[in-house]
């Protein structure tokens, strides 16, 4: 999946004797795109990013598991992959909690920053359907909404800085926040949330294997909100998330901050 924050004329095929970048007379700009460093290219002309779609599923069934190790994945521009709760198992504790978070803890050990992007599946709707209430969204952090034919480059720094979160709209991350120096750091988040708060966690990797720390919210109310305070120590850490899940298995998750 790709994502261009104005539009781009190009072409999936480069045939014989053409340039990677043609300036036509009708359309001005075109790419012609031969192989994959050259898509890799244009996105880095244009300041777009590529993600994998539903990965380790349906047709992207060990991906980007396979390319972990190329040019592509290991660029700023590729972003991640995309957050959809499929397969449902309602026995899990967090929505697509298998291969949706551990593919998000495993690209971080890999690479990074790599985040999840919400997605959805629409296809034919009819004008009475509703698409929020079924659809696990991005909440991204912006000055202003970009109009619809303007430029979308903010929304693409915010996506590439993990400014955003995901949710499914029960509970809300209203900021969060790591302060403090050195090996002793405390995150911080502000949630809210409609049905009984069930868990918040403080999630890590090192660079090849993953642990957290699960802190039990039982003792809250329904649509409560709530600032957590979490210390933390950096040692054997990489990188940190932090997510917040109620009673009924749903959540939103902040991206993973890459320490320094």
């Amino acid at each position: 999946m790709t994502f261009l924050p104005g539009p781009v004329y190009w072409s999936h095929v480069r045939t014989s004797g053409q340039h990677f970048v043609e300036n036509d007379p009708n359309y001005g700009k075109v790419y012609h795109v031969g192989s994959p460093a050259e898509e890799l290219e244009l996105l880095n002309q244009d300041g777009g990013l590529m993600w994998q779609a539903h990965p380790r599923t349906k047709g992207s069934a060990g991906y980007p598991d396979a390319v972990k190790t190329e040019p592509h994945f290991l660029s700023d521009r590729f972003l991640g992959g995309s957050f959809q709760s499929l397969p449902v198992d309602q026995s899990e504790k967090r929505l697509c909690e298998a291969r949706c978070l551990g593919l998000l803890d495993d690209m971080n050990n890999w690479a990074g920053p790599k985040y999840m992007l919400a997605e959805g599946d629409t296809y034919m709707k009819d004008p009475g359907d509703e698409t929020y209430p079924q659809l696990i969204v991005n909440y991204v952090k912006l000055r202003e909404v970009p109009a619809f034919d303007g430029d979308w480059t903010p929304i693409a720094r915010a996506l590439r800085a993990g400014d955003y979160f995901v949710s499914s709209g029960e509970v809300l991350l209203h900021d969060t926040a790591i302060t403090g120096a050195g090996p002793k750091r405390v995150l911080s988040a502000t949630v809210s949330w409609t049905f009984p708060l069930d868990f918040v966690e403080l999630v890590w990797g090192d660079g090849n294997t993953t642990d957290r720390r699960i802190l039990s919210t039982t003792s809250l109310p329904p649509f409560g909100s709530h600032r957590f305070e979490i210390p933390f120590d950096t040692a054997g850490k990489k990188w940190v998330p932090f997510a917040a899940w109620d009673s009924a298995g749903d959540g939103a998750v902040a991206q993973p901050v890459h320490l320094r």
